[in-house]
């Protein structure tokens, strides 16, 4: 269908006058860097063991806690009640070890206000997490990790992956959804570490947006693009763990990468909640 002509005049005006909605925020610096905004497609990228799941569950309970948003999440590598117990921890900060027996129920049905969570038992397509996804009172949707779904191995990789990417998009535009997708690099990454003059020597580099399983695919069709990365061996670092931010398609609505090589570094704080500069948004 051909628009027509008219139909870009009230966004036209609205950039004019300065009305152009702004994407969400959570009272840190990472607001500089990447806000929520509705019905955009995410990746997360991140190898395994460096925290990604958690700082994501993180970054959504802040929206859920503080713009009253709702989740879904479908993961495959970690039970619904491991993710549980992590969001009742930082929602509360404390450890779950210390709360009061009686009060668990209480704080289950807080959490589940607005988190959801699909079962894990069995595999799912890309497609079917969809229809579940649209039919979810949620504001977003998280598949954690890619690589866990259950793909059509009779379609090649290539195709597979747009497939995939197209179809996301679609989800977004039709429902007003999000979608955060965590995705695992490619094995080369693993193997690539600082060069021996730099003061990381040895220890590995954050994966780049090309070193997606599936290569350059997913990064161009994506609406923002971040890598969550720990250097797990170092003595002194391995418990903050850096967001680089690569890609943000609309910077009018908010966000901007960060630099190379100066990525937020946000404190693990022992599982009660990422804090960054001092500041958990969750105890604001």
């Amino acid at each position: 269908m051909i628009l027509k002509d008219n139909s870009t005049v009230k966004y036209l005006h609205a950039y004019k006058d300065g009305r152009i909605k702004q994407g969400l925020k959570i009272g840190c610096h990472l607001d500089n860097h990447f806000v929520f905004k509705r019905a955009e497609f995410n990746m997360v990228l991140g190898l395994d063991n460096v925290g990604k799941t958690n700082w994501l569950l993180w970054y959504l309970l802040c929206h859920a806690k503080l713009n009253g948003k709702k989740f879904i999440i479908w993961s495959g590598e970690n039970r619904a009640g491991q993710l549980k117990r992590d969001l009742i921890q930082m929602w509360l900060g404390i450890k779950f070890k210390d709360i009061i027996k009686s009060k668990i129920e209480f704080y289950n049905q807080e959490i589940s206000q607005y988190f959801k969570f699909i079962d894990n038992s069995k595999l799912y397509s890309h497609k079917e997490l969809l229809n579940i996804f649209a039919e979810a009172d949620v504001d977003g949707c998280v598949i954690d990790p890619y690589t866990g779904l259950n793909h059509d191995r009779r379609v090649g990789q290539f195709d597979r992956n747009y497939h995939f990417c197209n179809d996301v998009r679609e989800f977004c535009n039709r429902t007003g959804k999000t979608i955060f997708v965590c995705m695992h690099p490619q094995t080369e990454a693993a193997r690539r570490v600082y060069p021996a003059d730099h003061l990381l020597n040895g220890h590995i580099q954050p994966p780049r947006k090309a070193d997606c399983e599936g290569g350059q695919v997913f990064p161009n069709r994506v609406d923002n693009f971040v890598c969550v990365h720990r250097l797990i061996s170092h003595a002194d670092l391995w418990m903050l763990t850096e967001l680089h931010v690569y890609k943000i398609k609309d910077k009018e609505t908010g966000g901007t990468p960060t630099m190379l090589g100066d990525p937020l570094r946000f404190d693990y704080n022992g599982g009660l909640g990422f804090t960054l500069g001092g500041v958990n948004p969750l105890n604001v």
